[in-house]
C-alpha cells in the first residue's frame, strides 16, 4: 500500500519514512508545497496529513484531490515520528 504523507518536518522525513516502511507502507513525502501536487498524490491508497506543519493551500488541495478520488485521509495533530507510527500502526486505507 502506498500513503502520501503531507507536511511534517524536512529534517524528520527520513524518519516519517522509516517508520512507514516498518508498516509496510510505500511512501510520497510532502514537505513544502510542489507543483501538481493533486496529480502526484491521487494514485496513493491512503494520506496522512501532519496538521501541526502544513500550509492551509495544502490541505484544501489535498483535500480536493481525495474527495475526487475517494482516497481516505488520515489528520495526525502532531509531526512526531512516533505520533505518525502510532496512527499508522491501525491505519487501513
Amino acid at each position: 500500500m502506498s500513503i502520501a504523507i503531507i507536511g511534517g518536518m524536512d529534517r524528520l522525513k527520513n524518519l516519517y519514512e522509516r517508520q512507514a516502511k516498518d508498516l509496510g507502507y510505500k511512501v510520497k513525502f510532502f514537505g513544502r508545497k510542489v507543483p501538481n501536487l493533486g496529480k502526484r498524490i491521487s494514485k496513493v491508497d491512503g494520506i496522512v496529513i501532519l496538521t501541526g506543519m502544513v500550509a492551509h493551500h495544502m490541505v484544501a488541495e489535498v483535500n480536493r484531490t481525495a474527495r475526487l478520488r475517494s482516497i481516505p485521509i488520515l489528520h495526525i495533530p502532531t509531526s512526531s515520528a512516533m505520533g505518525l507510527k502510532k496512527v499508522l500502526s491501525g491505519f487501513k486505507p
